[in-house]
C-alpha cells in the first residue's frame, strides 16, 4: 500500500468512527479534527519505529521510517 493510499485508509477509518461520535459539548467533528487523529497515530507509529530501531535489521528502520513519515505528508495534504 502507498503512502498515499495508507493515509486515505487512515483518514476514512477515523473520520467514520469520529462523525458517529459528538463532544461533550455538542460540537461534532469536521476534517481537521479527524487528520489531526490520524497524524497523531502515524507519529506514535513513527515513535516505537525510533525506539525500537535495533530490533530490525539492516536498512528496514529507514523504510520503514520513510514510509510513516510519507503517510504523514499524505494525511496533512488531506
Amino acid at each position: 500500500m502507498t503512502p498515499k493510499e495508507k493515509a486515505k485508509k487512515l483518514f476514512n477509518l477515523f473520520g467514520t468512527t469520529i462523525s458517529e461520535r459528538v463532544d461533550v459539548d455538542g460540537f461534532i467533528c469536521n476534517t481537521e479534527h479527524v487528520k489531526k487523529c490520524a497524524v497523531i497515530a502515524v507519529d506514535e507509529i513513527v515513535k516505537e519505529i525510533q525506539c525500537n530501531e535495533f530490533d530490525f535489521q539492516s536498512n528496514v528502520p529507514m523504510l520503514v521510517y520513510t514510509y510513516w513519515k510519507n503517510v504523514k505528508k499524505e494525511i496533512e495534504k488531506l
